[in-house]
């Protein structure tokens, strides 16, 4: 064989194996629906804003206490900045306690009423895990013999004195001790102590063994407001909380909009500003300890951008794997009115096998505020003269009294409207307006039982 013939035959074989390798190619490359379908879809979060825990995890009110006085604020200025300043604390068990230990409503009572130098109270709407603070802070000693807290207590600190600070657990009947070793935190505690005078006095109601309601000895003085809002796009719902947006279908009725992906299903009801989200194949597993659960689901709504408006963390029920955030305004829970409701304020979640089972929220959020007068709620005193006149109400069955925001419907489809109203949460959960026992006859019990 002559060179020209091994040159073809060379020619021809590299010819061959480069048909070979483009033919492979070609027959490996995916359709254009299926390259669709793998594309990375970029999603646009509903709302911009992510929140930290700290700013999630948040107390109800504070109180300052001076012996046998106590004074408090609904301007929750002083509350967010001592919160804050929290944050930035080292903390440490205290050398004369160490370890948590059982109390009695004496001990408290002595802890908070009969201490010359005075100290604060932080109040939550919930028991807090105490490993959730932990991880918000720095604060590495291990916890013992304390898992929740709904209280803290924080002493005004003497010249050149660590700053303490309590843990307290009304449910558990437990107290744990710790110090700061900062000399701004007793100086921050000491300054906020003094300020005392700014604030409104209130008095003890005792609703029960251990449950001791501050409320305010003079009439309270709170602006109502109309705001425009804004109902949110199923469509955008739909692009953040299925995994795979391209495969959801939609269908419509009179009272829902339905989308699915033939496993999860995502409603929204137009009048009455909520949507529901469910995966039923989702079924009970190992129960996911309070912190995680707390945890994943502010990532959750984190991830989807859920925070529409100001919500805290309102509930935890660790048995059911539920969580429920309450919508804020100026730091005061918001509740759907009764009488003229517009929609939910609360965002729930229960979760199943490390994943999002159920989701409830309002699909609206509201926009520009406006203020509609200013209402005079009445004292403390009196609100305790409405409980002791009602034979229906037995205070050992009232958990909490407080003030809350009632957001109702309004005239203009548009607006919707909130103002000030004085709350009774009883131990079932069950929440009565205290205008809705003045108005009530006395021998309705509906309610009450």
């Amino acid at each position: 064989m002559n060179k020209e013939s091994i040159k073809s035959a060379i020619l021809a074989v590299l010819v061959i194996i480069s048909l070979f390798f483009t033919w492979n190619v070609w027959s490996l490359r995916p359709s254009n629906e299926e390259l669709q379908n793998q594309i990375l879809v970029e999603r646009d979060p509903i709302a911009e804003k992510t929140k930290r825990l700290f700013e999630v995890v948040k107390p109800q009110q504070l109180f300052i206490h001076d012996n046998e006085t106590h004074y408090s604020t609904l301007n929750s200025d002083d509350l967010n900045s001592l919160w804050r300043e929290m944050q930035g604390w080292k903390y440490n068990y205290s050398n004369e306690r160490g370890f948590s230990t059982s109390f009695t409503k004496g001990d408290l009572e002595q802890l908070i009423h009969e201490d010359v130098r005075g100290n604060l109270e932080l109040r939550f709407y919930e028991e807090i895990p105490l490993e959730i603070f932990q991880s918000m802070i720095e604060w590495d000693t291990e916890i013992n013999g304390i898992t929740s807290f709904d209280r803290i207590l924080l002493k005004v600190a003497k010249a050149n004195e660590v700053q303490k600070v309590y843990f307290v657990s009304d449910q558990d009947m437990k107290i744990v001790e710790l110090t700061v070793n900062h000399e701004e935190a007793s100086h921050f505690v000491s300054d906020l102590y003094e300020k005392r005078g700014e604030f409104d006095p209130y008095f003890v109601f005792n609703s029960g063994e251990t449950n001791e309601i501050l409320l305010p000895e003079r009439e309270v003085n709170l602006f109502s407001y109309k705001y425009l809002f804004e109902d949110i796009e199923g469509e955008r719902f739909k692009e953040t909380l299925f995994s795979n947006p391209r495969i959801v279908k939609q269908d419509a009725d009179i009272s829902k909009n339905r989308y699915t992906d033939g496993t999860r299903e995502l409603s929204i009801f137009p009048s009455t500003h909520s949507l529901r989200y469910v995966n039923p194949t989702l079924r009970d597993s190992n129960l996911i300890e309070a912190k995680t659960l707390v945890e994943q689901s502010i990532a959750f709504i984190n991830d989807h951008g859920g925070w529409t408006d100001d919500y805290v963390l309102y509930d935890i029920l660790e048995n059911d794997q539920e969580i429920e955030f309450i919508m804020t305004i100026e730091s005061i829970p918001v509740i759907n009115s009764n009488e003229e409701p517009f929609g939910p304020t609360k965002i729930s979640q229960r979760w199943g096998q490390n994943e999002i089972a159920k989701y409830e929220r309002p699909s609206y959020h509201l926009k520009t505020q406006f203020p509609n007068g200013e209402s005079t709620l009445m004292s403390g005193r009196a609100v305790v003269e409405v409980i002791k006149d009602d034979e229906r109400l037995r205070k050992e069955r009232i958990k909490k009294i407080y003030i809350a925001y009632e957001l109702g419907a309004s005239d203009r489809q548009e607006v919707v409207e909130v103002s000030p109203v004085w709350c009774i949460e009883l131990n079932d959960g069950t929440l009565i307006k205290i205008n809705e026992i003045l108005e009530k006859p006395k021998g309705d019990e509906n309610g009450l039982e």
